[in-house]
């Protein structure tokens, strides 16, 4: 089963339906309330994620269910450029955005460094401030494309743990992580400037 495409905005322009979408999608499933409690808390993280990006930012938002499967997907288009990342990371008056907390916060950066232009001096600093997120990523990234998943990035902060100070910062992140604790798995595609978040949860 999908869900018809809900079209939301960080003004909050269907942010509402997004949610009420949500709640008809675990009662379809046959979901408890602590179970369709946790669907939501996850298409609420993946909704602030979106307003957390420029107030033009539009995005797609839908469900899929199957069995005791249920995705949750956003797809948006994110033109960046040096100018635009600056003003996202100069938000606050502290010089970064207080949005970017956590693996939320590392997702939202890694979509800020990987949709810069295809430019090779644009291109190779966006790689380089990857970081710890590339560890996640499944494929190479100069074609312009990304494709990172959390359950490979789970695995190998986990390998790197007791080698890098800065894996057992992102570990302690995951272990805080509304997202990381409910989710059975996260997966974010780019292509360009195209990008599509896509949350996996199991109800048993």
């Amino acid at each position: 089963m999908k869900t018809e495409i809900i079209n939301i905005s960080p003004n909050g322009t269907g942010m509402d339906k997004a949610l009420e979408l949500t709640e008809k999608t675990g009662a379809f499933c046959g979901l408890d309330k602590k179970a369709a409690l946790r669907l939501r808390l996850l298409s609420e993280e993946v909704i602030e994620l979106m307003r957390s990006f420029t107030d033009e930012l539009t995005g797609d938002f839908w469900l899929e269910a199957k069995d005791n499967l249920v995705e949750i997907h956003l797809k948006t288009d994110i033109p960046m450029d040096l100018k635009t990342k600056k003003e996202i990371i100069s938000v606050s008056s502290s010089g970064k955005n207080s949005a970017v907390k956590g693996m939320m916060g590392r997702i939202r950066e890694m979509i800020a460094n990987a949709t810069m232009p295809d430019d090779p001096e644009t291109k190779a600093m966006a790689d380089q401030a990857l970081g710890l997120m590339a560890l996640g990523c499944q494929m190479g990234s100069y074609s312009g494309s990304y494709s990172w998943s959390m359950s490979t990035y789970v695995a190998s902060i986990d390998k790197a743990y007791d080698v890098q100070s800065e894996a057992q910062t992102a570990k302690d992140e995951l272990e805080k992580s509304i997202v990381a604790n409910l989710a059975d798995d996260v997966t974010v595609h780019i292509v360009n400037s195209s990008v599509e978040i896509a949350i996996y949860k199991s109800f048993n």
